[in-house]
């Protein structure tokens, strides 16, 4: 007798580009897994958004199966093996080995349904058929294209310009080879030989070699108690310590009101400058401190409790700053960004995926032979240790109340991701908004460049950070951004809900629940 269950489709997909969004829902449709869906939406990012993701890129991976159990997945970049005392001023000099296709790889052999040819092609038709860019990207894109120009940027300019439809032959073929044959058709053989070649050809130092040892690891993964949830995130390839810090702080401190006063303006800006402080890497360079304190001290409970007193103190103290007591170290350096996608489905299982090329367009040059976007290594300007897997702000996250996801989500933004991630989690767990309304409320925070915030947060805030923190930075909300967090979660009826920042051109796509019977032997 034919064993006969019920499957469900459906679910909810959150990224950074439309296109994205839709390959993504469109796994979901087919009955695919939420790794499916960020697998494919992840790959589509790869077309739909050059400014932050490319198929020689990087990312974080944090999931919760279906059953429950999470895991992590580091996807991260790595320094090439083979360097010169000095490194050149070739335009690729700090291109990064890829990780990207080895990570995607990974999770959906360990947690797809669908094949990977069938995941593969939403990207490949898209990169084949084109589109047109919309704003966000349309306005990066022209404000880069003089710095793309000079790097050499093959496909990505047209005479000069920005295309206006974005087509990419190479890319539409690497994608479609990715799905028959995985990472493989893009590290390993003539691909790889001719890939390498052509970054050296632009002044890098990549090897064939190192494309093929670079592999897609087992992550380390953190668990904290926020309120009545728990806060589920990556270790130290990312940057899950400072995150778990921060809302372990803020979790001994008072919840937050409806609207955002004066003095919780400057409790989050308190405790985001201390958590920077307390971070083993500098602000803006990545660089390693040091004598930075270890990884467990950032999240040992007598540690968080006595940075909670110190800091409550401080808050007392007018007399004082934050910044007298603890202050972090910054070097400035260029503007960043990232991109990050989230899915669910029906089954409950998630995927929360951060991806980067570091700067908009990486480093604003392909490779000379398929014309592709290389990462921009920030480890090989501070600390160049050949094979060094490179460690970025990356920090996704997964919120958990009993048994359901009310949030599977991430940022953009390099060091304002983390604080950006906190504010989402506590406009949902302690204002109880929804969770559009949650990413549309004004942000304070904190980068390499000083305390910002955004004008809607209201005159008493503003004043109120500018007693301790003169230098603050006031942009309006869709003006420069605080942060560009992407969200889905699952409410307690039982329907899906996600959310895109309107500081980029993010999209969601809810695809209805549609039970269904399937005979597995068909």
């Amino acid at each position: 007798m034919l064993s006969i269950h019920q499957t469900t489709r459906g679910g909810v997909v959150a990224t950074g580009a439309p296109a994205a969004t839709e390959a993504g829902a469109e796994m979901l449709r087919q009955g695919g897994t939420a790794a499916d869906a960020a697998v494919a939406a992840a790959l589509a990012m790869c077309v739909a958004d050059p400014a932050n993701a490319s198929l020689l890129g990087r990312c974080q991976i944090v999931l919760r199966t279906r059953e429950g159990r999470f895991a992590a997945i580091d996807g991260a970049s790595t320094i090439p093996s083979c360097l010169p005392e000095t490194l050149g001023a070739g335009p690729l000099a700090f291109a990064a080995i890829p990780c990207l296709p080895q990570a995607l790889e990974k999770l959906h052999a360990e947690h797809g349904r669908l094949s990977l040819s069938v995941v593969a092609a939403p990207a490949a038709r898209l990169a084949e058929e084109g589109f047109i860019a919309p704003h966000h990207l349309a306005a990066a894109w022209a404000q880069n294209a003089a710095a793309l120009a000079k790097g050499g940027a093959g496909p990505y300019l047209d005479d000069a310009r920005p295309p206006a439809r974005f087509r990419h032959g190479h890319l539409s073929a690497l994608l479609r080879a990715f799905g028959e044959c995985g990472a493989a058709a893009i590290t390993s053989g003539e691909t790889a030989r001719n890939l390498a070649e052509g970054v050296r050809a632009r002044g890098g130092y990549w090897r064939a070699d190192d494309l093929a040892a670079n592999a897609a690891l087992d992550g380390e993964i953190l668990h904290a108690s926020f309120r009545d949830c728990q806060v589920t995130t990556i270790g130290r390839q990312g940057w899950g310590h400072t995150l778990i810090e921060m809302l372990s702080i803020l979790d001994r401190l008072p919840p937050f009101a409806d609207n955002l006063t004066g003095a919780e303006a400057c409790r989050l800006i308190a405790v985001i400058e201390t958590c920077f402080a307390d971070r083993p890497q500098r602000l803006g360079s990545l660089e390693p401190k040091l004598a930075g304190l270890a990884f467990e001290t950032l999240i040992a409970p007598d540690f968080i409790a006595a940075r909670a007193a110190e800091i409550t103190g401080c808050l007392l103290d007018n007399s004082r700053t934050v910044a007298q007591a603890v202050a972090p170290t910054i070097t400035a350096t260029e503007q960043k960004d990232t991109t990050h996608l989230s899915t669910l489905d029906a089954q409950g299982a998630t995927v929360a995926l951060t991806m980067s090329i570091g700067p908009h367009f990486g480093l604003r040059a392909t490779d000379a032979a398929f014309g592709l976007l290389p990462a921009k290594s920030y480890r090989m300007s501070s600390d160049p240790a050949p094979g060094a897997r490179d460690v970025t702000e990356m920090s996704p996250a997964i919120v958990t109340r009993g048994d359901r996801v009310i949030l599977s989500v991430g940022a953009a933004g390099s060091e304002l991701i983390p604080g950006a991630i906190v504010q989402a989690i506590i406009n949902v767990v302690d204002r109880g908004v929804s969770l559009g309304e949650a990413l549309r409320m004004p942000r304070v925070n904190m980068s390499e460049s000083g305390v910002c915030a955004h004008d809607e947060v209201g005159p008493e805030a503003i004043a109120s950070l500018r007693m301790r923190w003169p230098g603050l930075r006031v942009s309006a909300v869709g003006g420069d951004h605080l942060g560009v967090v992407q969200a889905v979660g699952h409410n307690a009826d039982g329907h899906y809900y996600g959310s895109a920042d309107n500081a980029w051109d993010g999209t969601c796509v809810v695809v209805p629940a549609q039970s269904e019977v399937v005979d597995p032997a068909l």
